[in-house]
């Protein structure tokens, strides 16, 4: 996963950047210190031994003494004095040396005065090498010994702290790297379950990219990357919505268009039949006339079926642009179904009872659907009545009825109606001249205008489909 080798790399050489700066920061610190230390002692211990060294002088050389026996008490003390690790020059004599060093005093001199120090102060040199050893010089020149034209130079060896640097150095980088290890291991694994949802996140959107829309990533943390995951999870429950909506519609689509091809086949193979009768045989004048309106009843037939398909396909694609929903008094909208379906209705000697309450009844809906839907459950109605018999609709303020008192629907088939082309008794229905698309077509005008379709239905005697105003 490059962004957890990113953030591993990121981290890891931050730790040791930090954790290395610290260090030099440390030992740099107190090798400063320890050497400002020796210095500062050094500069004492000369001071002290020079006071000491005068005092000792004065006392010893008291009255007039000639200078050569002055010079051999000032070397005798300052040997006494300084030890070995000391040099001290009479005017530009050497008179005293028993390091095993050759100290420059000419540069000395030159390093003095470029300090522009004055005299009396101790001058003190950078560190140098010698012999395998660190050595730190200190000179003082024209020094007051008890006489004058004294200069003296005392090393000290800071070897040591050389080497308790270099010891602390590489503990720290072993106690460094020990360190790095352990905390980077705790790093390792709370990078990786911290950026975990993100691997999770990639092998889902794999999967869902191959199909599969139900991947879901688990949420571990409560942070920002706890979110992402959370919203793809959301993500994928919409996109797995919509495929099942999508699926569904899929599968209405191909029953319909099944269902479609099966009802179309029926009378276009009816109509070819006839017509390559009329083509091939001798028909007598009776039976050619019969042929004919064979074929004029099936091509009505399909006319019909193909309005109601258009119908219904705008219908359930929502295409309601043009539709027009304003007040529509009830008594006028009946007044018109009743001329619509009159010649119908006299055809079987029956008769279509109105009540509306009130008569002034107004509601509120698209005049040509509102229509449509009443003029489909009326003509099923009239295909599931006997000759003679009575259609009762009804409407008030809750709802309207249509009642018909025919041979009524199985309660198994109650729930299946409303689907396209489906068919209680489907050779009845296509004699009776039905396609099974009127409760279908009622069903969505329903739903554009918020309403509820109620079937109920007794076999024998009749069936009554309700449309509820209000939910």
């Amino acid at each position: 996963m490059k962004l957890f080798r990113k953030i591993c790399i990121w981290v890891f050489g931050g730790m040791m950047g930090l954790s290395l700066g610290i260090l030099f920061f440390l030992l740099s610190s107190m090798f400063r210190q320890s050497m400002d230390d020796a210095i500062c002692y050094g500069k004492k211990e000369i001071g002290g031994n020079v006071s000491v060294m005068r005092d000792k002088v004065q006392r010893e050389s008291v009255g007039a003494v000639e200078t050569v026996v002055r010079d051999a008490i000032i070397k005798n003390e300052f040997r006494q004095t300084f030890k070995a690790d000391s040099v001290l020059w009479k005017d530009e004599k050497e008179v005293w040396n028993a390091s095993p060093y050759e100290i420059n005093r000419h540069e000395l001199n030159r390093m003095f005065e470029s300090e522009n120090m004055h005299i009396g102060e101790i001058y003190t040199s950078k560190t140098q090498k010698v012999n395998e050893k660190r050595l730190i010089v200190f000179y003082q020149k024209d020094v007051n010994l008890g006489a004058n034209g004294y200069s003296l130079a005392v090393y000290r060896d800071v070897t040591d702290i050389y080497l308790r640097v270099w010891k602390l150095f590489f503990a720290g980088i072993v106690f460094t790297i020990v360190l790095f290890c352990a905390v980077g291991a705790l790093l390792y694994h709370g990078i990786q379950r911290m950026l975990f949802p993100l691997k999770e996140l990639k092998y889902a959107s794999f999967k869902m990219a191959n199909g599969e829309y139900d991947s879901y990533i688990p949420i571990i943390n409560d942070d920002e990357i706890g979110e992402v995951a959370d919203s793809f999870n959301q993500m994928a429950k919409k996109v797995q919505e919509h495929m099942e909506i999508l699926k569904t519609i899929n599968g209405k689509q191909q029953q319909l268009l099944g269902s479609l091809s099966h009802e179309i086949k029926t009378p276009m193979t009816a109509i070819i039949g006839n017509v390559e009768v009329l083509l091939t045989l001798r028909l007598g004048e009776g039976e050619r006339e019969k042929a004919l309106f064979y074929i004029l009843n099936e091509s009505k037939r399909l006319a019909r079926l193909s309005d109601k398909m258009m119908d219904f396909s705008r219908l359930c694609n929502h295409e309601n642009s043009h539709i027009s929903i304003k007040k529509q008094t009830m008594i006028k909208i009946f007044e018109q179904l009743n001329t619509l379906m009159s010649f119908r209705l006299k055809e079987k000697q029956m008769k279509l009872n109105v009540t509306c309450l009130p008569e002034t009844l107004e509601k509120q809906a698209d005049e040509d659907l509102l229509l449509s839907l009443l003029w489909n459950l009326v003509d099923n109605a009239y295909k599931a009545s006997e000759i003679a018999r009575s259609i009762e609709i009804f409407a008030d303020e809750q709802k309207i009825f249509v009642q018909d008192f025919g041979k009524g629907i199985p309660a198994r088939e109650i729930a299946h109606v409303t689907e396209a082309f489906y068919m209680v008794d489907k050779s009845r229905s296509r004699k009776a001249g039905g396609i099974g698309l009127g409760l279908a077509l009622c069903c969505q005008i329903a739903e554009i205008h918020g309403w509820q379709l109620r079937i109920e239905s007794k076999e024998g005697e009749g069936t009554r489909v309700s449309i509820l105003w209000q939910q």
